[in-house]
């Protein structure tokens, strides 16, 4: 389990960059959907607990970045507010015991 919550974080700093970075949306609906499809998976893995919870959460919030962002990616308080998440999410994730 460890190594999909590695792996998380990873995927999560990646789409901070991306949105910091300024890359195109279609780069960033690609790794949200990749993001959201590896929440599943460790979900379904993850015992019950804190953990999962999270999971199960995060998977509908990227859910919702992906169907949100074609209206509301062009606003840079949004575009900062899903960045800052998605990084506190890779800090989160990174934190999680090895």
């Amino acid at each position: 389990m460890s190594e999909a919550v590695q792996e998380l974080a990873g995927r999560f700093a990646a789409i901070a960059a991306c949105i910091e970075g300024g890359e195109p949306s279609e780069r960033l609906l690609t790794l949200l959907r990749e993001a959201q499809a590896a929440c599943e998976q460790a979900a379904d893995a993850a015992p019950q607990g804190e953990l999962k919870d999270w999971l199960v959460n995060l998977r509908a919030a990227t859910e919702t970045w992906q169907q949100v962002w074609p209206r509301l990616g062009a606003q840079r308080d949004f575009r900062l507010a899903v960045a800052r998440e998605a990084r506190l999410w890779s800090k989160r994730f990174s934190a999680v015991e090895r």
